[in-house]
């Protein structure tokens, strides 16, 4: 049986109930525009996020492996992820990733002797792991919402 939650399958053996809104009813769906909105910001907030995360460094012996930018790069996968199955569209997915790339390419541009993402291993993870991470979220998701369909 299914709780109020929704957590598991209705009655009837069919999926499971539509977690309940406010006063019993459903939540209304959000229009196109403020799905677009969200995934532009969160793209957005993750771009700076992962920008101020990208520099940390783990020295293990002589080798310096870019912690940082592994790390920011888990961050934009796992909001990619939640905003393509919270918006139930894989294009959404790519929306994001290409706002967090806006991002992160305007914070690269060096303005005189400041440039918050230099040309070493950190930044060479962290811009072009976007490009990389992205495509493969957008897909992942894609795989998921085909198959809960």
């Amino acid at each position: 049986m299914s709780g109020p939650t929704g957590d598991g399958p209705s009655p009837d053996g069919g999926p499971a109930d539509p977690v309940p809104g406010p006063e019993g009813g459903r939540w209304p769906k959000p229009s196109r525009w403020a799905v677009v909105t969200a995934a532009l910001a969160a793209g957005i907030g993750t771009g700076f996020l992962g920008t101020s995360l990208h520099g940390h460094l783990w020295y293990a012996g002589g080798t310096a492996i870019p912690l940082g930018a592994v790390a920011a790069l888990l961050l934009l996968a796992s909001v990619e992820l939640f905003v393509g199955l919270w918006s139930r569209s894989a294009w959404l997915v790519v929306l994001c990733g290409g706002a967090a790339y806006l991002c992160a390419g305007v914070l690269s541009q060096q303005r005189g002797a400041f440039g918050m993402i230099s040309a070493n291993i950190q930044g060479t993870v962290w811009l072009f792991g976007i490009a990389v991470v992205s495509p493969l979220m957008a897909w992942l998701a894609w795989a998921v919402l085909r198959r809960s369909r």
